[in-house]
């Protein structure tokens, strides 16, 4: 039989995470519950030092009892439930992905105990876990909000994520890549005469976003496939594909299509059988579901290294740059609202720099300089 616990009794367990907690009775509560109070940190070493500074504050009269209420956990559900009207559904929805992440690294943590210092902790080790620099950038963007929030609302006097320090760490690599001009060239001979095949295809000649490829409808190609109107893209919203704008105002475009990627441009138009270019019965295709019919479709291209389907969208980038098209043309063709982020999809072959510094060659004295 289960004996009632003492006060201050807990336990200390490993998150699947990687981070250690630590829970201890501290009491009841006024309806005669245990009131149990939780310390999260990185290390087994950092949660229990936070546990005992608790108890030397507790028993010295520096603090009173927290509640639940003041919990980083509850403030973070708080504060997802008060951004649901400053986001489109689906990125309020791609939000709960980082928010479980740190509701299980600070859940059970009081907000006004969170230090700059047990922040750099979490980044650290996120980053030698070998997170993505993306990753790690959006849990802190996402931390700063919380407890501004927090902030906002008398919880607590500062933010701690304003002391905290950014990963910076220049061994971050783009996982993106861009195909070669002969890579293209092998894809658009040996690619299959089929939807998936030809939708690689207008990827390449078109820049277009997968999302948008997605949401494209049969009237919005050209009748002589010379162009593609750009209207929407599809959302995931809770696993589920649904119709919803281009990802910003720019994107809202018309695309004119090369004449060499026109026929696959004009084979996605005449072959839909619905609604949409791609769909299952009037609906929206998932986006999932086309990775991985787009994989099996590179499986099969011997000499083509395997790159996923965004990276289509940065060899139209590449490929435009390479041949003298002004930023700002590429930036409106890809649907940019900025031209930082065009720039950010130039892969520049070490072939192209040699052919950049060959113009000086006319302009130097054939003569060797004088010792």
């Amino acid at each position: 039989m289960a004996t009632r616990r003492s006060n201050r009794e807990g336990s200390i367990t490993k998150l699947p995470s990687g981070s250690w907690r630590v829970i201890i009775m501290d009491g009841y509560t006024k309806d005669g519950k245990r009131n149990m109070v939780s310390f999260t940190a990185p290390t087994r070493t950092a949660a229990v030092q936070k546990m005992r500074k608790y108890q030397y504050e507790r028993e010295n009269g520096l603090i009173v009892a927290h509640s639940k209420d003041n919990q980083f956990s509850t403030w973070a559900d708080s504060w997802y439930e008060d951004h649901k009207t400053q986001v489109q559904p689906s990125t309020y929805s791609g939000y709960l992905y980082t928010l479980n992440l740190l509701k299980d690294a600070f859940g059970d943590s009081f907000i006004d105990q969170i230090r700059p210092i047990d922040i750099n902790q979490y980044l650290d080790q996120l980053y030698y876990d070998g997170s993505s620099h993306s990753k790690i950038s959006k849990c802190r963007a996402m931390l700063r909000q919380i407890f501004s929030f927090a902030a906002g609302n008398d919880a607590i006097s500062k933010n701690p994520v304003f002391f905290a320090k950014s990963i910076r760490n220049t061994d971050f690599t783009s996982s993106k890549d861009a195909f070669t001009e002969e890579e293209v060239e092998i894809l658009m001979s040996d690619l299959p005469n089929n939807k998936m095949g030809h939708s690689i295809r207008t990827l390449l000649g078109s820049g277009m976003r997968v999302q948008e490829l997605l949401a494209l409808k049969p009237e919005e190609i050209a009748e002589d496939g010379s162009s593609i109107r750009i209207c929407r893209a599809v959302k995931m919203v809770a696993g589920k594909a649904v119709e919803g704008p281009p990802k910003s105002r720019a994107g809202y475009r018309t695309i004119p299509i090369p004449t060499a990627f026109r026929t696959s441009v004009l084979f996605l138009k005449n072959h839909a059988s619905g609604k949409y270019v791609w769909c299952n019965n009037d609906s929206l295709h998932c986006i999932g579901s086309f990775r991985k019919w787009y994989c099996r479709a590179m499986e099969d291209i011997p000499n083509v290294r395997y790159l996923p389907p965004h990276c289509c969208r940065h060899t139209y980038v590449s490929l435009l740059e390479a041949r003298g098209v002004p930023m700002e043309q590429i930036a409106r063709l890809a649907g940019h609202s900025k031209i930082a982020t065009t720039n950010g999809y130039l892969h520049i072959r070490e072939n192209t720099l040699q052919d950049a510094v060959e113009v000086l060659n006319g302009t130097a004295s054939s003569q060797p300089l004088p010792l």
